[in-house]
């Protein structure tokens, strides 16, 4: 195993990433993670205390008052894309390995200032070598790595959860764009049945349908 530290944090085409750089490694390994996760990583980064706790800070909480140590975090596997790790925590004189999410097990292993630890194995398969400019990471076999960064300084300046808050509100909106475009093509499909039928009754003689198909093509365009 190899102890890790905590590089940055990014926003990526594909949503949050956190990069982790192994200790004496040329490498790094960027996980993808989520925005709840994110925001823990870098409040905690930042050293922004959140108004109402996040779920990270209710273990932490859990953890103290029932006298549970987090010794360390191991991210221990990856399959594909998927990362898998282990929390390393003592519990009545017994080290006990639990399960978890790299995401959830960065976000503690921050709460409890405790080492994050990589198998050699996650790091060859996985890792990454970089070449920084701005903010573009070059991979230096020639495929781009493309982020924004999180300056830490600004964020403390103001408040870590803007960033956030301002992906979230660019989530929401491409999925009210998204629903809408499937509204529209709903709508564009039922005027096209709508005249079909009303071209119907008209040439059939069936004046009183092709009144109500009439009044439902005009109900559509509203």
């Amino acid at each position: 195993m190899v102890e890790a530290k905590i590089l940055n944090l990014a926003i990526t085409d594909k949503g949050f990433v956190v990069i982790l750089k192994p200790e004496k490694s040329d490498k790094v390994v960027p996980i993808s993670i989520a925005y709840l996760e994110a925001q823990s990583i870098m409040s905690s980064l930042i050293g922004y205390k959140i108004e109402r706790p996040l779920t990270h800070d209710i273990v932490y909480s859990i953890f103290q008052n029932c006298n549970i140590r987090l010794i360390n975090v191991i991210i221990d596997n990856v399959h594909i894309d998927t990362f898998f790790a282990k929390l390393v925590i003592e519990h009545s004189d017994k080290n006990i390995f639990i399960d978890s999410r790299p995401s959830d097990a960065i976000a503690l292993s921050l709460k409890f200032k405790t080492p994050i630890f990589i198998e050699e194995h996650v790091i060859e398969k996985s890792g990454i070598i970089l070449e920084e400019n701005d903010n573009l990471m070059k991979v230096k076999d020639g495929i781009p790595f493309t982020y924004q960064r999180f300056d830490r300084e600004e964020l403390k300046e103001s408040s870590s959860e803007n960033i956030f808050i301002k992906k979230e509100k660019e989530e929401i909106n491409d999925v009210n764009t998204e629903e809408s475009d499937i509204k529209e093509n709903n709508n564009k499909k039922n005027r096209e049945e709508l005249q079909k039928l009303l071209d119907q009754a008209v040439k059939e003689e069936r004046y009183e349908d092709a009144a109500r198909y009439r009044d439902e093509l005009d109900n559509l365009s509203e």
